[in-house]
């Protein structure tokens, strides 16, 4: 038996998604692969008997990725699935070799590899995938791609780009605005020379104090 520890925090939805990427690969490296004679050095502890050998993450670049396969953006519940997923690339590993998949095929897989399931769920989650197949005969269906050329993909990037600074432009100069028009903050963003507090103005835009000295030195203040 061979156990890997994955260190670091899966909280978040794209660090969940770079975990099931790396079970991914090691499914796909080692299957079919049979069990070798391991001859690095045995250890004992309280927990067994075991061979310890730290890898790093640039060592794992060689091994195949599913980076290849469009994963559809289904709902929440089915991306984060990895019992579906798994299922579902059988099916489709089967379908390249055979053609035709059986139901029991599906289901004898699932019921092998995750016991730990309740079985009335895998076999919900066996015949999802096998009617979603059964209803294309059996034709997986090609990767998205891209409509435009790259050059549009591009320029259409970066007219996003240009409107996502205007409007950052836009609202950071209403939140200064906000501050020097009221009022009540009069004492406190001016000195009693009449000039304005840089810093405090940064404080309560919680903007940086290069972007506010820009912006009053924009409307003359300065």
């Amino acid at each position: 038996m061979i156990a890997y520890a994955l260190d670091g925090y899966f909280g978040t939805t794209h660090n969940t998604q770079y975990l099931n990427d790396m079970i991914a690969r090691f499914l796909i490296t080692f299957k079919g692969l049979k069990p070798q004679r391991i001859h690095e050095k045995i250890k004992q502890s309280e927990l067994g008997t075991y061979t310890a050998k730290i890898y790093k993450l640039r060592e794992l670049q060689a091994l195949k990725s599913l980076s290849a396969k469009k994963l559809p953006r289904a709902s929440a519940d089915k991306f984060e699935d990895f019992t579906f997923w798994a299922i579902k690339f059988h099916c489709e590993d089967l379908i390249k070799e055979q053609g035709v998949v059986s139901a029991e095929q599906l289901t004898d897989f699932a019921l092998g590899n995750f016991e730990s399931k309740e079985h009335s769920t895998l076999k919900a989650k066996c015949r999802s995938v096998w009617n979603y197949y059964e209803q294309r005969n059996w034709v997986i269906p090609e990767p998205y791609k891209r409509k435009c050329t790259e050059e549009q993909y591009m320029a259409t990037r970066k007219e996003n780009m240009q409107k996502v600074n205007q409007n950052r432009v836009i609202k950071n100069k209403n939140k200064i605005k906000a501050v020097l028009d009221d009022i009540f903050l009069q004492d406190k963003i001016k000195f009693k020379n009449g000039k304005y507090r840089i810093g405090k103005i940064s404080e309560l835009t919680k903007l940086t104090e290069k972007t506010v000295s820009k912006y009053l030195k924009e409307f003359d203040l300065v």
